[in-house]
């Protein structure tokens, strides 16, 4: 609680205003550091190069190694970055994204599959255009350079320019870049390796098969899974198989599971005994519950965002956009087919396959991007899915053995990584500046809180902040807006009116777990019966509502009826009306004091803008009184 009050102070502090560019940047969301640092990266490296001598390739060509048993294993330094520090930036990636397969808006098959199809076509498409530009010449063998995407630059892009953005195109974003990169890391293991042993890829199976069997055992202690992982990477590069794909193969097996209640309690009730008694042992306990309630999926999510953010993705373009470029370097590459075979290739090719190939699956499965992506919001996509960058040096320096080769290929990777980033910038721009004419009242609360209609928690008379959640219980997210709720009461109590409106999306249960809780609220009971639907969100079947109805001490006669009648279908289709005039496409979504909350959905952020929000009203109220005086 501690971290989250100074947080608050600082957010509503009278310097927030003149904070500096490096407290901005720690501020801003996470894909947007990460573009920031690797733009950073970046020119330090295009700098670093282009000094007099040769200390950026020196320094990256330093070997670096270690001796096992009188066995001797070395590196350079380049290659440890994009061989093994690589393969944690991918595993952090495909953790997100199996995430959403598992509990997120990817869990129907159906919409999970357009932007894999999309990611399939933007490998095909480009690599036929660059083929075609640079067929008769020694230059062809290059067309892996033109399949990649680099999912850091267009998150951060994203993240900068499409803030109004449906948050459902970030996941489809996330979805496409990712099986673009694996995509892209199996052309580069069957295309571009020298040598490919295939029995050191029993001992990468070897590896997976441990982290199966502690998954299936329920292993939940984290760093048990670090020596199998290791494992797997050496058993990959020892295979000839680009070494990186050991991220995403691990990733892939970490257990998932959404935060169960009963977990939830227990954790409950170890903190609580740890604050009534603040011994080791219980404060031991109090963490291995914590952490139990969790999976490590979602804990080494949070664990190695920092590390990619600030350590991974600067060091990765420090490595490898390292580029000598004079006038005699750019006049050739201008006048090269390798170069403009990237250019066309990656641009062209990216907006081409992407948008195209979704068009075709929206043809045959109109409902296939869902409600709140369009064809607009993918053709913007497809523009920033021509920034290559990561995975496209890499490419480069493998499939040409001729300097002049390998920077004419730069060049062309960094030209049209500028390039895609413009055209992506500007359509984002257009599309926003549409957004904000069409939904002028997107970042307000259209029908303001009445307590005649709305189920408060408060006084409204009384209170100096009030909350308004937009959610439903068919997600897996319901158990912790439950919990941030009940934090918020006991840390603001009375300060704060809490209100809850319904946003069941295109869910069918979530509608009627909402007509439920309507139901409930006619016997005085709806938010009895919102902690017990919160207890079995997420909420696959009847079975559940109905037991959460006789958890809540429901009258099960007349909640049938009720139930049956639709008694409170119209609340619910007002909220969602509302909704749908606030743009609101992702739940929960939070309104404090009227003002849409855009930043991170967890206790701590949400329960911070609570506070600044509390302490900005706390002080006008003084100005108030002061100026009455």
């Amino acid at each position: 609680m501690t971290n989250v009050a100074s947080s608050a102070a600082a957010i509503d502090s009278p310097g927030a205003a003149r904070r500096g560019p490096i407290s901005r940047l720690l501020r801003s969301p996470e894909a947007l550091r990460g573009a920031v640092v690797l733009i950073a990266g970046t020119v330090f490296a295009l700098i670093w190069a282009n000094l007099p001598g040769d200390s950026y390739g020196s320094f990256w060509h330093l070997p670096l190694g270690l001796e096992l048993g009188g066995s001797w294993f070395e590196l350079d330094l380049r290659h440890w970055v994009n061989d093994a520090v690589m393969a944690v930036f991918f595993a952090h990636v495909t953790l997100e994204v199996r995430r959403e397969l598992e509990l997120g808006e990817l869990r129907d098959w159906r919409k999970a599959s357009v932007p894999v199809i999309a990611a399939v076509a933007g490998l095909v498409i480009p690599a036929l255009i660059y083929v075609g530009v640079t067929s008769g010449t020694d230059t062809v063998g290059g067309w892996g350079i033109v399949v990649s995407t680099d999912t850091a630059f267009v998150l951060g892009i994203l993240a900068l320019i499409g803030r109004v953005m449906p948050p459902q195109l970030r996941i489809f974003l996330v979805t496409l870049a990712v099986a673009d990169d694996v995509g892209a890391l199996g052309v580069i293991a069957f295309a571009y390796t020298d040598h490919f042993s295939p029995l050191p890829l029993l001992i990468a199976v070897g590896g997976l098969t441990m982290i199966a069997v502690m998954r299936f055992v329920g292993v939940w202690r984290g760093g048990l899974y670090l020596l199998p992982s290791i494992v797997v990477w050496a058993g990959f590069f020892l295979s000839g198989v680009h070494a990186t794909l050991a991220g995403v193969a691990i990733a892939l097996l970490l257990p998932i599971f959404p935060t169960r209640s009963d977990d939830l309690r227990r954790a409950q009730d170890h903190v609580r005994a740890f604050h009534m008694s603040p011994t080791a042992s219980y404060a031991r306990t109090a963490n291995n519950s914590l952490a139990r309630a969790v999976s490590i999926n979602e804990r080494a999510h949070r664990a190695l965002t920092p590390y990619v953010t600030w350590l991974i993705l600067p060091i990765f373009a420090l490595a490898n956009a390292g580029v000598r470029v004079t006038r005699e370097s750019l006049v050739d590459a201008l006048t090269s087919r390798l170069t403009w075979g990237i250019i066309v290739g990656l641009v062209v090719g990216k907006i081409i396959a992407i948008s195209v190939s979704t068009w075709i699956v929206t043809r045959v499965r109109p409902d296939a991007l869902g409600p709140a992506v369009r064809m607009p919001h993918v053709i913007g996509v497809s523009m920033l899915a021509g920034m290559g960058f990561t995975i496209s040096l890499f490419v480069t320096e493998l499939a040409f053995d001729d300097p002049v080769d390998v920077s004419r290929g730069q060049i062309g990777v960094i030209a049209a990584t500028v390039l895609a980033a413009t055209l992506g910038t500007v359509a984002f721009a257009v599309m926003s500046a549409r957004e904000r004419r069409r939904s002028p009242h997107r970042s307000r609360l259209v029908r303001a809180l009445d307590p005649a209609r709305d189920p408060v928690l408060g006084d409204l008379s009384s209170a100096v902040v009030t909350v308004v959640e937009y959610g439903n219980y068919a997600t897996p997210y319901s158990p912790a807006a439950g919990e941030m709720r009940r934090e918020m009461e006991g840390r603001f109590g009375s300060e704060v009116a809490y209100a809850f409106r319904h946003l069941p999306l295109e869910q069918p249960l979530g509608r009627s777990a909402a007509i439920a809780n309507e139901a409930a609220a006619l016997q005085g009971r709806f938010w009895e019966m919102r902690d017990e639907l919160i207890r079995e969100a997420p909420i696959e079947n009847e079975r559940q509502i109905r037991r959460a109805a006789a958890n809540a001490g429901l009258n099960l006669r007349r909640f049938e009826r009720d139930w049956g009648d639709a008694a409170g279908a119209q609340r619910v289709d007002e909220d969602l009306v509302d909704a749908e005039a606030m743009h609101l496409h992702q739940a929960p979504t939070y309104f404090i004091d009227n003002v849409r909350y855009e930043g991170s959905i967890d206790a701590d952020s949400v329960n911070a803008a609570v506070a600044a929000a509390r302490n900005s009203a706390l002080r006008r109220d003084e100005r108030g009184l002061r100026a009455d005086a």
